[in-house]
């Protein structure tokens, strides 16, 4: 029996607000307009077939990309959970998402895949469970969760959604290079870091409360420049200050930076002219000397997906 699923999840553009209360690591997420699309073709087999699939370890044979390694291993990790009958998989990831740049792209590519799978084979899923499979793997986003949420994204000890999302539109820039999350999660500097700005990033987030019961984008904005100044000290991007200054000059509300990435995105109004984005496009490139400046939207995200009589339609032909 062959069976299919899709599935698509946003990635993020850095974080609102990240650092630690009472000593415990969170984030708030900043979901955007830039997906990751997963499908999955499985064909059921007996136990007997095993054998012939190739990976004698396990009763399920998995066909994707050579270097979504931490996907493959969430994926075994379900299947063992689950304890999944025998089958033989081919797995189709696109993603607009770059690596280490601070947009969720392994975090989104592995609730993607998980998102297929689960289509495919009709299973009972939550978000929250899907938290656990994510974690043993590396500290994680909350995409698999709608909305803006809070998330203790190093064990999943709590989550908490705010809003649906922060209506704004995301000029964003990159200073280049990549950041490995597992590395700067495990950076020895990091714990006496957030225990530092723990009390700003409380203000911080007072503020962000505020400004979402409030409907008001510039406290929003306020809160998470305070959190990207904070981050300065250990992730620094070249040329912070001048570039808040310039967004704020350019009637923008302040910025949203990748605590553990190299993005730095001015927040603007979502009802801006285009005429207007394509100026200051262009005049962030000149001024900051960068090839990458961009625009983008923020979404509610979460994970979507069907099955087989969408599955082309929505993913595309290949990935």
């Amino acid at each position: 029996m062959v069976l299919r699923g899709w599935a698509r999840t946003a990635g993020t553009c850095g974080e609102w607000i990240q650092g630690s209360q009472r000593g415990v690591p969170f984030l708030v997420s900043c979901p955007v307009n830039r997906y990751v699309n997963a499908k999955v073709e499985l064909i059921l087999k007996e136990l007997s077939d095993i054998g012939e699939l190739g990976e004698r370890s396990f009763p399920w044979f998995w066909d994707l990309p050579h270097d979504k390694e931490k996907t493959h291993r969430v994926l075994i990790n379900f299947a063992l959970a689950k304890d999944l009958p025998p089958f033989q998989a081919k797995l189709h990831l696109t993603s607009q998402l770059p690596i280490g740049k601070g947009m969720a792209s392994s975090t989104a590519d592995m609730v993607a895949a998980l998102g297929s799978l689960i289509q495919a084979l009709e299973l009972p899923w939550e978000p929250q469970e899907l938290v656990k499979f994510l974690l043993e793997i590396e500290p994680s986003d909350p995409v698999m969760f709608p909305g803006v949420t809070e998330f203790a994204h190093q064990d999943g000890s709590y989550m908490k959604s705010l809003c649906p999302r922060v209506p704004a539109k995301l000029l964003v820039i990159d200073g280049g290079g990549r950041v490995d999350t597992l590395s700067f999660n495990k950076r020895r500097d990091l714990s006496s870091h957030y225990s530092k700005h723990e009390g700003t990033i409380r203000k911080a987030l007072t503020l962000f409360y505020e400004g979402v019961r409030e409907g008001d984008i510039e406290k929003i904005g306020q809160a998470s420049t305070i959190s990207a100044q904070c981050n300065q000290e250990i992730n620094p991007k070249v040329g912070f200050e001048d570039f808040v200054n310039w967004v704020n000059a350019q009637e923008g509300w302040g910025v949203v930076t990748a605590h553990s990435g190299t993005l730095l995105s001015g927040i603007f109004p979502e009802n801006i002219p285009e005429s207007i984005e394509r100026e200051l496009e262009f005049e962030a490139k000149v001024r900051f000397g960068l090839e990458m400046v961009e625009w983008m939207e923020t979404t509610e995200g979460g994970l979507g997906g069907g099955k087989e009589h969408a599955w082309w339609q929505f993913t595309g032909s290949e990935g």
